[in-house]
């Protein structure tokens, strides 16, 4: 086998794992809705100074639904900066992320192609995923395109 036809393979699987991180996501931010009745209430302005607090609310809030830390990595992105010691604080980062909503309860699901998610880096075919209220998946690309 080719090493062409290996990084196509290992590409698209990171995609696939990509999708998969924000589907758990989605399923863990719509149970963090139900049971708080409303989206997780983490300030942007936290983004400030490097984010490694807005990552850290970001991941303990979804936690307790069993989505840790690495369902918020992206396999690309992580083999593009050599797979930096995530146990260490300065490494900390989310590759996907949340829309910011306000704290009531159906807010979320308001408009179906408001996303809740966005990959940050563009780095599968078709630019960066994101998730839809819906749950359905798209590209940024695609988002774009059809306003």
């Amino acid at each position: 086998m080719g090493i062409g036809i290996f990084s196509d393979m290992r590409h698209r699987a990171d995609k696939v794992k990509c999708i998969g991180n924000l589907r758990n996501l989605y399923a863990g931010a719509e149970a963090f809705r139900q049971d708080q009745a409303h989206w997780p209430q983490i300030d942007p302005a936290l983004l400030k100074d490097g984010g490694t607090e807005y990552y850290e609310q970001w991941i303990a809030a979804l936690k307790p639904y069993g989505f840790g830390l690495s369902n918020w990595l992206c396999p690309t992105t992580q083999r593009q900066l050599n797979n930096p010691d995530m146990s260490k604080r300065e490494n900390v980062r989310i590759d996907y992320l949340p829309m910011p909503f306000d704290d009531k309860t159906m807010t979320p699901h308001l408009w179906p192609k408001q996303p809740w998610f966005i990959e940050r880096g563009s780095v599968h075919e078709g630019g960066n995923l994101l998730i839809y209220t819906n749950g359905q998946i798209g590209t940024l690309q695609e988002a774009t395109s059809s306003r």
